[in-house]
């Protein structure tokens, strides 16, 4: 199978790619605006270039791994929101269908008003920010575009290697060696996600042309952003990475953090459709990350 990655400079996207790779697939990748090596830049928002990207490559599967993410500047900026992450997943879904290529879009626990988490796939989504509503809108645009046949994978608090290094447990690996002071939602929580795990699984659903929406999530749903901080804490000290003295967590309720979105507070997420979510042990992911950075140290700080 011949797997195309829009977004594969990312941090899923990334290990989709290579997860495709290992399990025997081809796989190629692009990027919008920050280069990588092997990747070919790419704006979804060209529907000529869209097509002429479909041509050239010949995918039997994209995964839709771009989009605009940052939730309180989406906040800000509704217009740009809803353009990336509903309108043009759903144009490029829309020649895929008319391709036949299976089709798949990220989509994210933030659909979900966070009230009585943890929710399964059946549960009805009620997002409460313009972020969560622009993504509920481009799953409801995508499944439209292909007549229901494509797959949306629900993603929640991922981390892993990644060249921009700005997931979570890149932040607490910097403010851990700088001696920095991490500032965190005590009552935000959800299911700390490895992304390697998260593209194996990925993987298998396309290989079985899987349809319709499926949460891939590890295993706390329930896990704050304080718990999470401190198990990444522990897990980077275990494999020698040393402690700056300085360095402290600090606990605010989300009402005190007054960020510019509203938050879903309990909005862990489980899976009542699969057993494909095969876990790595969290201190073993941790350890897989430092050892990369010893070649690669961009990658994580």
């Amino acid at each position: 199978m011949k797997i195309l990655v829009i977004g594969g400079s990312g941090l899923v996207g990334s290990h989709l790619l290579r997860a495709a790779r290992t399990a025997g697939h081809e796989a190629v990748g692009t990027y919008r605006q920050f280069p990588v090596a092997g990747l070919r830049r790419f704006d979804a928002g060209n529907d000529t270039a869209t097509a002429e990207l479909l041509r050239e490559v010949s995918p039997d599967a994209i995964v839709y791994a771009a989009g605009w993410q940052w939730v309180d500047g989406c906040e800000d900026d509704p217009a740009r929101a809803f353009t990336e992450n509903a309108e043009q997943p759903c144009a490029v879904a829309g020649l895929c269908h008319e391709r036949g290529i299976h089709f798949a879009s990220f989509s994210t626990s933030y659909v979900f008003d966070g009230q009585r988490g943890p929710y399964a796939e059946a549960d009805a989504p009620n997002p409460i920010s313009v972020y969560a509503r622009s993504k509920l809108q481009g799953e409801q645009n995508v499944l439209a575009a292909t007549e229901g046949t494509a797959l949306i994978p629900r993603l929640i608090c991922v981390y892993g290697m990644e060249a921009q290094a700005k997931n979570f447990a890149s932040q607490v690996w910097r403010a851990l060696t700088e001696g920095r002071t991490l500032t965190l939602p005590s009552d935000q929580c959800g299911n700390p996600s490895y992304a390697p795990d998260i593209a194996r699984c990925l993987v298998r659903l396309l290989e079985r042309r899987e349809r319709g929406v499926w949460h891939l999530a590890g295993p706390r749903p329930g896990c704050t952003r304080i718990e999470w901080a401190e198990m990444l804490v522990a897990a980077f000290q275990a494999a020698g990475v040393a402690r700056h003295p300085d360095f402290a967590i600090k606990a605010l309720t989300t009402a005190e953090l007054k960020q510019r979105a509203a938050r879903p507070l309990r909005a862990g997420m489980v899976s009542h459709k699969h057993t494909d979510y095969r876990v790595t042990e969290f201190d073993d992911s941790i350890r897989e990350m430092v050892e990369q950075t010893e070649s690669t140290p961009a990658s994580l700080g």
